[in-house]
């Protein structure tokens, strides 16, 4: 029998087992749940800190934007408002006629304002700027308020009045240089428009336009504006117009002026100093692309400027004003192409100077006599492009022509001497082209083509028009020959082409009009001769096709 201390120490391990027992399967129990829980804490803390990373990004996002309306939008907002906040208080003083007290607060207001932009030009560099600009502005406000704007002169002498606004546009243009600053620049340009327009001058609105076009050009020399340039140019021929428009914005009525008052001579000024850009040799700064655009702006500005003058004040005696433009312009083009590499806009002002000659041309001999110089003047132009190496001169030219060929058969009142020309200059262009075609590097025998039918239709027409009506279709059949020996002169199938096309053409010709009109004996001469010719040149190919087949074999 077990005794009493067994039975107890065997009770005492089934309780310890017991126990091991329930502690194993609470920890059986509590364990996924833990790891669960723990699996949700790190997934939590993740989200928690990419919530708070996002939230980073967006609090410095949105800081930055509002940053920088706070520092730029409220700079330029607080400028502005100042601004005329100031004049608000001199034209208070002015309306209680103390114009000397208004004066003095503007200046002093123009101290303080340059005074603040230079105290905080190392603490807001940005916002200093903007004093500066506020205080320009505010500067020449005052300078306009002392003569130029009409209701608050302080004096009426115009000599003193204009040269003050003279004196702070100038110095401020200087400024700009001092500093390289092209935004000064244009602001300068612009209070000049502004005094020009204010002025109501001719000499002092014309003169200041000229300041702004050779200034404008020292500054792209100098340090490559090419924007401001634009901008000048703009600036520039816009004023001409509001000037030859009446001054519109101080008159207060539009109308062309009464006068040209030599306005020309301002607005070659002025053109000429936007084309001595062209004597700029070709660099890292200067390039074609922004030269060429600068140009074509400056030619479409003077250009219409130019019409309208000329239809407002030299309706008569134009020719004399586009004479000298063509001398200029094809002097300028020979200089360029000489001198400098820029040959496209050689050949651009090339052409210009030919349309000015035939503009001048035209003015000068009336119609329809100019028409005969003109095709001759055809010929002078491709010899330029000839020596340019300008297919661009050789297409427009080619257009010109043709322009000018429809135009003149267009008109009544044909002239033989004058259709002859025509049809010589046609054929004779056509020649040298083929025969240069290597030196314009032509490689379309379009344009040949165009010169080619034009001289040969219109050397029909001159002979139809010279030639008594019997002898048309025998005039006809003759120049079908010659074209026919030219090209075995030349050795050039297209006038071969030209010669058949020729002999076509009178047969029609012959049975649709000479039939009815002419007597029976010129009836069997012409149709004998046709069919001789034709039969021949029938004989000439046979045998050309025989001998190319004899050497193939």
């Amino acid at each position: 029998m077990e005794t009493s201390d067994q039975k107890k120490e065997d009770l005492d391990k089934l309780l310890i087992r017991i126990k091991e027992l329930e502690e194993r399967v609470a920890r059986l129990e509590t364990g996924p749940i833990k790891q669960e829980e723990d699996s949700y804490v790190r997934i939590f803390s993740k989200k928690a800190t990419s919530d708070q990373s996002s939230e980073g990004i967006e609090v410095v996002r949105n800081d930055s934007v509002e940053s920088r309306i706070g520092e730029y939008g409220m700079a330029w907002l607080g400028n502005i408002v100042l601004l005329f906040g100031i004049l608000f208080m001199t034209q208070f003083l002015r309306i209680r006629e103390q114009e000397l007290l208004s004066l003095a607060l503007g200046l002093v207001s123009v101290v303080a304002v340059y005074l603040t932009g230079y105290l905080t030009r190392r603490s807001i560099p940005y916002l200093s700027r903007l004093f500066g600009y506020n205080g320009h502005i505010l500067l020449f406000i005052i300078a306009m308020q002392v003569y130029l704007l009409p209701g608050n002169r302080l004096i009426d002498n115009a000599l003193i009045g204009e040269g003050i606004v003279l004196i702070v546009v100038i110095s401020l243009l200087y400024l700009a240089f001092r500093r390289k600053s092209q935004v000064l620049a244009v602001i300068s340009w612009m209070m000049a428009v502004v005094a020009a327009v204010a002025s109501n001058s001719t000499h002092l609105m014309l003169s200041l336009m000229v300041g702004v076009a050779w200034s404008a050009l020292f500054f792209t020399v100098r340090y490559h504006w090419w924007t401001a340039l634009i901008i000048s140019i703009i600036l520039v021929y816009s004023t001409f117009l509001i000037w030859i428009l009446g001054d519109p914005f101080v008159t207060h009525h539009t109308q062309i002026i009464s006068s040209h008052q030599f306005s020309y001579l301002y607005l070659f000024a002025c053109a000429m100093a936007y084309t001595f850009l062209a004597t700029q040799p070709r660099s890292e700064h200067f390039k074609e692309s922004l030269l060429n655009g600068a140009i074509m702006l400056n030619g479409l500005g003077f250009s219409t400027l130019l019409v309208i003058s000329v239809l407002s004040f030299f309706p008569d005696n134009y020719f004399l004003l586009f004479g000298v433009i063509a001398t200029c312009c094809m002097g300028f083009s020979v200089w360029i192409q000489s001198r400098v590499t820029w040959e496209r806009i050689a050949a651009f002002y090339a052409l210009y100077g030919f349309i000015a000659l035939s503009i001048c041309v035209a003015g000068a001999f009336q119609f329809p006599r100019a028409f005969l110089p003109l095709a001759l003047q055809s010929m002078l132009v491709v010899s330029v492009a000839l020596w340019f190496r300008s297919r661009f001169i050789v297409v427009m030219n080619t257009l010109l022509f043709a322009g000018l060929l429809i135009t003149y058969l267009a008109l009544p009142g044909n002239l033989n001497s004058i259709n002859f020309t025509f049809a010589l200059v046609a054929l004779l262009t056509a020649r040298v082209l083929n025969w240069k075609k290597k030196r314009l590097e032509i490689r379309t025998e379009l344009i040949r083509n165009v010169y080619l039918v034009a001289g040969a239709s219109m050397l029909l027409f001159s002979l139809h028009e010279v030639v008594p009506a019997h002898f048309v279709s025998l005039s006809w059949v003759l120049t079908a020959v010659v074209l026919f020996l030219l090209s075995l002169l030349l050795h050039n199938i297209k006038y071969r082409w030209l010669a058949i096309a020729t002999m076509v053409v009178t047969v029609f010709y012959v049975f649709i009009v000479d039939l009815k009109s002419i007597s029976l004996g010129y009836r069997i001469v012409a149709l004998m001769l046709i069919s001789i010719i034709s039969l021949g040149i029938s004989i000439f190919y046979s045998r050309r096709l025989r001998e190319s087949k004899g050497d193939s074999d």
